[in-house]
């Protein structure tokens, strides 16, 4: 299907008459696709401001534009499939309650845990390195037991099958970004490479776990947003371990999976957000 260009007026007084009698501001965070602003003349950017009179146009039928009010509440305005002339009301720009996500265990059990965090959606890298555990009684990792991914690298126009090792160390897998494509320790391009599956080596019995697909964020432009959030939710007084959620959160539904020991320390480091 050809894509259309769809307009979708939105006098964000339309957000909610009460929402804005309480004086509550809305900050971009991010987009998907391509989202223009008619106040503005250009596409929305992170850390812009909604305006009541403003008139929005989704370029694409995916495309949606994710907020933060000024209470630390999350909004996520989408577009309408196909619909042109939409005046969007406050419920139908997607306020994002209970969206929080709870660690119940941070240790991955099962072929199943392996598959929705590793295949399910985009892995993403929040910083060079990403430490994830896995429970030894069901994926031991030794000399004999281990992970490793298998792919077809495009090498001078011929395709040749690799196997590459991952690092662990006792119950944990250990990724780093930039191993994840090298041959020979020499770094190869996303654009060669084909097929690239997590496998599990035991005893000779392979098990494979599926596609992995890995992203690799603008970490300057990340880093903002993320930075909004937490500002805005410190000013709320929102305890260290709700911020963990939001942020998880929003980085799940813009970006991909992530590991939760990597977020905190992410946090803590680039955003001052406690462990606990």
């Amino acid at each position: 299907m050809t894509p259309k260009t769809l307009k979708i007026f939105t006098f964000f007084i339309l957000f909610s008459t009460n929402a804005f009698a309480q004086n509550y501001t809305y900050y971009v965070l991010t987009m998907k696709g391509s989202v223009n602003s008619k106040n503005m003349g250009r596409e929305y950017q992170t850390g812009d401001i909604i305006t009541t009179d403003d008139e929005v146009t989704f370029k694409g039928e995916s495309d949606m534009v994710g907020l933060i009010r000024s209470d630390g509440k999350r909004f996520v305005l989408k577009n309408q499939k196909e619909k042109r002339g939409v005046r969007l009301k406050y419920d139908e720009a997607k306020m994002i309650g209970k969206t929080r996500i709870e660690w119940k265990n941070l240790t991955l059990n099962s072929m199943k845990d392996l598959q929705e965090y590793f295949c399910e959606a985009p892995f993403i890298f929040l910083d060079s390195v990403a430490k994830i555990r896995i429970n030894p009684k069901t994926f031991a990792q030794n000399g004999a037991q281990f992970f490793y991914f298998h792919f077809l690298w495009k090498n001078k126009g011929k395709e040749e099958v690799v196997d590459k090792k991952l690092e662990f160390k006792r119950d944990t897998l250990i990724l780093r970004q930039n191993s994840i494509f090298k041959v020979d320790k020499k770094p190869i391009t996303m654009e060669d490479v084909s097929d690239y599956t997590l496998m599990y080596y035991n005893r000779g019995e392979l098990q494979r776990v599926g596609l992995f697909n890995v992203v690799f964020p603008d970490q300057e432009k990340l880093k903002q947003e993320i930075k909004i959030m937490v500002d805005i939710l410190n000013k709320t007084k929102t305890p260290a371990k709700l911020i963990h959620g939001d942020v998880e959160a929003y980085i799940r539904q813009f970006y991909g999976s992530i590991d939760k020991i990597n977020l905190v320390q992410w946090l803590k480091t680039y955003a001052g957000v406690p462990e606990k």
